[in-house]
């Protein structure tokens, strides 16, 4: 028997020391085992000297809770099918305006009229067997410029209410902000019909800078909702869930739309818009009713889930705009990091969603829009493939194969630069109209790796201002809307060709490379010491929450 043991054996029999020394001793050594505590987490937040090293809100002390599906999974679930049905009405003006308008055989590309004739000067020439394009006996007579006006437009709004969208979440809860988002968003959208019979071009894009507005606050409020409902581990996954319902919307509003647009009913083309905002206003009944800001304030939370959800996230109040420390987070070379891998893929996107169809319908003379479901397969490969990443990522990181920092970096190259090398490949393709098309829903797919890489970065290093941070980096994203398509008419003439669009293709790589680049060197997994809040840490909390239940277990024995 120890020493310490015939101790504990000698004051059993003698006589109990008072309750209040007793409580002292408990108070100094939880005291020293938290300060001890707090400094370890302060240092494993602050570096990552082991590869593999802790970080923050590793769940440890925290049981998984039992079964499959939980509320967290709720609230991916909703904000999927939210973020999901409000791509639908970003999109469906893209499709619908080509029955809105009354081109005779020619398609416009934002002020670019392509009638599939001859290529430029020198250049390859692709043979034209499509069976060309019908009058289209639209309602408004609009030109490229017009319509370049009206597809630009919601950039516009968009740009405006990012930040404002983050630093709203963050203060008030983010369930009614990216509600009301939607919900406003579905009211302008079911309203663009009215305005473009009754107004023309003017009121129409009018109507898109509104729309903008509104979708404007749905990313930031998404990210900041994620950073107070998804557990370290499972970040990834549910977050690049979460996220790529924007991808499963255009999936599904590609082919939707041209179908409603081929009905009889009211010339077809307005059910674009009244059926996607129908679809927003059921969701936006079951986001009310199902999903809360937070763990925290969910009734129906069990308590096994609340608790390995709040031991990870961390959250601990509303933060106002004077809280935020706004030069810290805009001079963080971090931050940039983000940002500059958000411009490429910003950049990139416009070049695969929107300049390599107009590629392969002015050169090559395929229509890519007008092929049903192939015009959704690039869409649905960068899906399935963001899911696939995700599960990987997470998965790599729970098995201490990568750490956070390595895993971002390493997702975020994949998803640039295997995109930049099939931009490159389909500058090479020449005629060939399946290997292009190939090439665009590989470098489409692999570009999911995104949501497992820098996307997914901004929680991770301050999770506290994930929503704001978004803001940031999403707006200044945005203007790659419009300036991607004006670079490319500087360098495309109308008719176009196969010599233009490689220098456009090869630039795009290249930007591709560079931010990427960027990223790899300056960007970090790790949370900034900027992050923490000036509210007691967790575990002061904890402990004094120990003392002040021992102290009123005394009072209540004197009391007795």
């Amino acid at each position: 028997m120890s020493d310490t043991s015939s101790n504990a054996d000698g004051d059993e029999k003698g006589s109990q020391p008072p309750l209040s020394h007793t409580i002292s001793i408990i108070a100094v050594d939880t005291k020293q085992s938290t300060d001890k505590a707090i400094n370890n987490d302060q240092k494993t937040n602050i570096s990552e000297q082991h590869p593999h090293g802790n970080e923050r809100g590793d769940n440890e002390g925290a049981e998984r809770p039992d079964g499959f599906f939980g509320s967290r999974h709720v609230f991916a679930l909703m904000g999927f099918l939210g973020l999901a049905a409000v791509y639908m009405m970003r999109i469906n003006l893209s499709v619908a305006i080509v029955d809105m308008v009354r081109t005779p055989n020619t398609t416009t590309f934002f002020g670019r009229s392509g009638s599939g004739g001859s290529s430029g000067n020198g250049s390859e020439q692709c043979e034209n067997d499509e069976s060309g394009d019908s009058e289209n006996n639209g309602e408004f007579d609009w030109d490229g410029e017009t319509q370049g006006l009206i597809l630009g437009a919601f950039f516009w709004g968009y740009m405006v209410t990012q930040i404002p969208g983050g630093i709203l979440a963050e203060k008030y809860g983010g369930k009614y902000v990216l509600g009301i988002g939607i919900l406003l968003t579905d009211f302008f959208s079911m309203l663009t019909p009215l305005a473009a019979r009754h107004g023309g071009s003017g009121a129409v894009i009018a109507m898109r800078v509104l729309t903008g507005l509104a979708e404007g606050v749905t990313f930031p409020s998404a990210n900041s909702m994620i950073s107070k409902w998804v557990p370290t581990f499972e970040r990834t996954t549910i977050g690049a869930f979460v996220l790529a319902g924007t991808q499963f919307g255009t999936v599904i509003i590609m082919p939707l739309s041209g179908f409603l647009c081929n009905l009889e009913f009211d010339n077809g083309w307005p059910l674009a818009f009244y059926v996607p905002g129908v679809i927003g206003i059921l969701w936006f009944i079951g986001w009310v009713f199902l999903v809360y800001d937070s763990p925290s304030v969910h009734p129906r939370i069990s308590e096994k889930e609340k608790r390995y959800i709040l031991a990870s996230t961390g959250v601990l109040k509303p933060i106002s705009f004077s809280e935020t420390p706004w030069s810290t987070i805009m001079t963080s070379i971090h931050l940039w990091a983000i940002l500059v891998a958000h411009l490429g893929h910003s950049w990139g996107l416009s070049m695969l969603l929107t300049e390599l169809p107009t590629y392969m319908k002015t050169v090559l003379h395929f229509d890519l829009k007008a092929n049903g479901l192939l015009s959704a397969l690039p869409y649905l490969a960068m899906w399935l493939f963001s899911i696939a990443f995700s599960v990987t990522a997470d998965a790599m990181r729970k098995n201490q194969i990568l750490n956070t920092t390595n895993t971002r970096k390493l997702f975020t190259t994949i998803g640039l630069l295997i995109p930049g090398l099939g931009l490159i490949g389909a500058s090479y393709t020449g005629c060939d109209r399946v290997a292009t098309l190939t090439l665009l829903t590989l470098s489409c797919g692999f570009n999911g790796a995104i949501y497992s890489g820098f996307l997914a970065n901004h929680i991770d290093i301050a999770s506290n201002y994930a929503g704001t941070m978004m803001g940031v980096t999403n707006c200044v994203a945005s203007i790659c809307g419009f300036l991607a398509p004006y670079v490319v008419n500087l360098i495309v003439t109308e008719s176009g060709s196969i010599d233009q669009w490689q220098t456009v293709f090869f630039l795009s790589a290249g930007i591709y490379a560079l931010t990427n680049l960027f990223y790899v060197i300056f960007g970090t997994g790790v949370e900034q010491p900027w992050n923490k809040l000036k509210d007691t840490h967790p575990l002061e909390q904890k402990r004094n929450d120990s003392i002040d239940s021992l102290t009123s277990s005394e009072k209540s024995g004197k009391s007795d």
